[in-house]
């Protein structure tokens, strides 16, 4: 902090301005989130029957709650090996244990807490200091990430035409963000190509340009190495242990929550929670179980309980990260 000569009034360094308008702008996004997701609960918590799911949970079985918790402590598990498949593509050597600590500790930092810095900015981070090179971080992130991205759209696919035989009109809405997602999955691969389109050489000298070409360029040959397509299979994998944690957990509550209607229902949740309009996905994922559920005779208030116990259980599975995160700092 600087001083004033004349008033010796306390006076903000000037180069402090934008980092300032930075850190405003990031917690005014995570406010308009919290916003956005309480709103949506709000909305869809008006017609439930609290009394009544109230007395479901209460009457709830521990075994089939216990199996998907740990089902969902195993998920994370495999998106450390996902993780350290694609960093070790660059060169790099990550053992095991090390990447289960960075993916606790990420998906810790990313869903329990809700800050301004996502749990991937954390576990890139932290890979960093322990020595690995920065390249083969961000794009073994990039390519995690992507995996996960067209993972889920494979699934949506393979449910879309039970989707949109349901009935129509109900389903109307569904199948749009089913088709948004391809279009996302079109916007991805469009970004993935621009080292090469015909960038004016000037923009090229930019460090951070060639920078940014050179991600995209080590990140689409990695979807078509063999890391990337057993990544896209774990990837696969993990969703589909969604879906059995939510029939899980529906057995638990006495709810019949059936194959099929998890397989349609499940990944559009998956994808439409990824979108960065709301706190960690709380209200959106939950608004498309409602909708997608309502499809297949399971009433609001039971599939809004469902959505509200994965995403409880998706915050104990990752409670092991705040010690790993408490040890790597």
């Amino acid at each position: 902090m600087l001083m004033d000569d004349l008033s010796g009034a306390p006076v903000s360094p000037p180069w402090g301005t934008g980092q300032a308008k930075s850190v405003a702008a990031q917690r005014f996004a995570l406010l308009a989130k919290i916003l956005v997701s309480g709103a949506l609960l709000v909305f869809l918590s008006r017609k439930i029957d609290w009394p009544g799911e109230s007395l479901r949970l209460a009457g709830a079985a521990l075994k089939p709650l216990l199996a998907a918790l740990g089902l969902l402590v195993i998920a994370v598990v495999l998106a450390a090996l996902r993780w350290r498949m694609l960093v070790q593509r660059g060169g790099s050597r990550m053992p095991v244990t090390t990447a289960a600590q960075l993916t606790f500790a990420g998906m810790f930092f990313g869903q329990v807490l809700p800050a301004t810095v996502g749990g991937d900015v954390v576990r890139g981070a932290l890979a960093c200091r322990i020595g690995l090179p920065w390249r083969d971080v961000v794009s073994g992130i990039v390519l995690d990430r992507i995996t996960a991205l067209l993972a889920s759209v494979i699934l949506i696919l393979a449910g879309l035409p039970r989707l949109y035989t349901l009935a129509v009109g109900d389903a109307v809405p569904l199948v749009w963000t089913a088709l948004a997602s391809m279009g996302l999955v079109g916007v991805v691969g469009l970004a993935l190509c621009g080292d090469l389109l015909p960038l004016p050489r000037v923009l090229t000298r930019w460090i951070w340009v060639a920078a940014a070409l050179d991600l995209t360029k080590q990140v689409r040959s990695g979807l078509s190495s063999a890391a990337g397509l057993a990544a896209l299979a774990i990837s696969i994998v993990i969703h589909l242990s969604t879906v059995a944690v939510v029939i899980l957990i529906g057995a638990g509550l006495g709810v019949p929550v059936s194959l099929l209607a998890a397989f349609v229902v499940v990944p559009l949740a998956i994808l439409a929670a990824a979108v960065p309009i709301s706190l960690n996905g709380w209200g959106i994922r939950e608004g498309i179980m409602v909708a997608g559920f309502a499809l297949f005779g399971i009433s609001s208030g039971d599939a809004l309980l469902i959505s509200i116990l994965l995403g409880f259980g998706v915050i104990l599975s990752v409670l092991p990260g705040s010690l790993t995160w408490l040890a790597l700092r």
